[in-house]
């Protein structure tokens, strides 16, 4: 018999016979091995056996699972995958080289007294500065190159206090204004385009996206997504070299690319060479609401996911899947170093490194991991809550079955945000740091860390002078902005942040004496 189905009839494989399969009525208290409601049960454990088994398949062939990390383990994978070596110094000796010379306090950029600065985005080629005053209002703030006449004629008593540029107000336009609060701001250097994002509120979200050199302001396009509540995230396309497609691939049609999230969808808007920018849902109905967006590639979208999982979407096939699993709600996502490498922030202070390649799940026996290496062990549970290895059966084992599925990381980062869903992360990929900014628990407000090592290599604190009577948890005290700079113009790595409501970057400080084009000598602070 080949087992063909036959109404009214089950094949036993074990067997290799045909039963008629008996009714309810007729099986009813005799509990017959091949009754309607145990052929069922049968059918749906197959099913699911199948499932499995095509599933397990699938990730084998997709995956390189990678064990027990050592450093020996670490450098030949690095070696057949043909990864570029770091310098030893930003990896062994000193790690906290490339960021060492940078100033503690930061020198103010633009500062607005009675409002305050939520995102801002940088041309990085003429300094313009594009900021959101408030909530809704967007501003074009130019760089002024002389700024050195408003000095007083008695000099500047605090060096830090010097005309930034931005300070003039003839040099400021107001751009637009939004029906909600902003949400995103991006600005894509290669075309000079902008765009913005808003949460939505009695008014729907909308996406707002211009050119501001050539429109001017208070013109731009406007859409607004169908059936969705509220954009968290919008993030535009990755234009590094190492990242574009290959040459004996198929040209794209579009310029600029910004991936929003949308609430359960994923809205992708391109702008194509007559500049105008056309929309699509590239997803749409997913199991939870996507928190952030993030591009790992030139054609890969990385999606954070308010239950911890983590989605890979691919632009030209258009399909996603699910990656990895992150044990609370994902904040932020950041490409490190590699594009198979993912920074990952999210809420009850986790921060951490991962590898699309290496997604597996801990082993557990009895509550606990069964494996001392994996990252959460008895250790990791001790630490949750305040009662410790105190804590109750219920607590136990509610903790152990929500990081059943989670991946393992390959680095975990300090990090203090433990409920604040609005704290930015920035990578600098070349030289391996990533900056956190942190929730009002603690007095550090920015930490930078080497992803490399895992290790802290600089924190900065805020004025206690300025938080003494305040209110931490004000909109002003956020940092919801945080950026490497690659300076242009003087070919140092500057890290710009919303600061005291304004904004403000950390730089390099030296102790030489550099002249402006006026005669004018400043001498910077040594740290």
């Amino acid at each position: 018999m080949n087992g063909q189905p036959i109404p009214g009839f089950y094949f036993d494989a074990e067997k290799q016979k045909y039963f008629k399969i008996q009714s309810a009525a007729a099986s009813r208290d005799l509990n017959l091995r091949y009754s309607a409601d145990n052929i069922r049960k049968r059918e749906r454990i197959e099913r699911l056996k199948d499932f499995t088994t095509a599933r397990t398949s699938k990730l084998r062939k997709e995956r390189v699972v990678r064990r027990h990390a050592s450093n020996l383990t670490h450098t030949c994978i690095e070696r057949e995958i043909g990864l570029k070596r770091k310098s030893f110094y930003m990896q062994g000796a000193w790690p906290n080289a490339c960021i060492s010379g940078v100033a503690e306090k930061p020198e103010s950029v633009l500062e607005l007294p009675a409002q305050y600065i939520r995102y801002f985005d940088l041309n990085p080629e003429d300094r313009t500065l594009f900021a959101t005053h408030a909530d809704n209002t967007i501003w074009r703030h130019y760089y002024d190159p002389e700024p050195w006449d408003r000095i007083p004629p008695g000099g500047c008593p605090d060096p830090l206090r010097l005309p930034s540029g931005y300070d003039r107000d003839a040099y400021s336009i107001e751009l637009g204004r939004t029906t909600s609060p902003i949400s995103s701001l991006c600005y894509f250097n290669t075309t000079g385009a902008l765009t913005a994002t808003t949460i939505g509120s009695d008014r729907p979200p909308v996406i707002y996206a211009c050119n501001p050199e050539e429109d001017g302001p208070s013109v731009s396009q406007q859409f607004t997504p169908k059936d969705c509540p509220n954009i968290t995230s919008a993030a535009a396309r990755l234009n590094d070299d190492c990242t574009r497609l290959k040459k004996d691939t198929v040209a794209e049609t579009g310029y600029d690319q910004l991936a929003v999230a949308a609430s359960y969808s994923l809205i992708l808007l391109t702008r194509d060479a007559g500049m105008d920018w056309n929309s699509k849902v590239a997803l749409q109905n997913n199991s939870s609401p996507i928190n952030s967006v993030g591009w790992l590639s030139y054609n890969t979208v990385a999606l954070g996911c308010r239950n911890g999982k983590l989605l890979l979407y691919d632009t030209r096939s258009g399909g996603s899947s699910h990656i990895l699993t992150h044990p609370s709600p994902i904040n932020k996502i950041a490409r490190a170093d590699d594009p198979s490498r993912i920074i990952c922030s999210g809420l009850a202070n986790s921060l951490y490194l991962y590898d699309i390649r290496s997604t597996r799940s801990s082993s557990f026996k009895k509550g606990y991991p069964t494996n001392a290496d994996t990252h959460y062990n008895e250790t990791f549970f001790s630490t949750l809550d305040i009662g410790g290895p105190m804590r109750s059966k219920k607590r136990r084992k509610f903790d152990a079955a929500n990081v059943l599925t989670c991946s393992q990381p390959l680095l975990t980062f300090k990090h203090s945000n433990m409920d604040n869903p609005h704290c930015d992360i920035a990578v600098h990929r070349r030289l391996g740091l990533v900056a956190a900014a942190q929730d009002d628990q603690t007095d550090v407000a920015i930490r930078v860390s080497n992803i490399y090592t895992g290790k802290i290599v600089r924190e900065f604190k805020h004025d206690p002078s300025k938080r003494e009577n305040a209110d931490r948890r004000a909109p002003r005290w956020v940092i919801r902005s945080l950026k490497f700079v690659d300076s242009e113009w003087n070919d140092d790595v500057d890290l710009w942040t919303t600061w005291d409501g304004g904004v403000a970057k950390f730089t390099w400080a030296s102790g030489e004496e550099k002249e402006d084009g006026n005669g004018f000598e400043m001498t910077q602070m040594v740290n």
